[in-house]
């Protein structure tokens, strides 16, 4: 659903966010966040973003100037 998706995306931005003020790399924030949601979804199934959506959110966090 729409809210879902909404709701994961800023869960993402949020930790993506997070990871950056504590000094961790773009990588290890993608890494993170993809790993978090397959955990999340392991047991209800499909994620409610793209791996490619979530590298864009991420990319979009540490692109931000500090």
């Amino acid at each position: 659903s729409a809210a879902r998706e909404v709701a994961t995306e800023k869960e993402v931005r949020e930790r993506a966010a997070l990871m950056r003020r504590l000094g961790h790399s773009r990588a290890d924030a993608v890494h993170r966040c993809m790993g978090n949601l397959a955990w999340a979804f392991s047991v209800s199934g499909q994620p409610a973003v793209s791996p490619a959506r979530v590298r864009k959110i991420v990319s979009e966090v540490y692109g931000k100037a500090s």
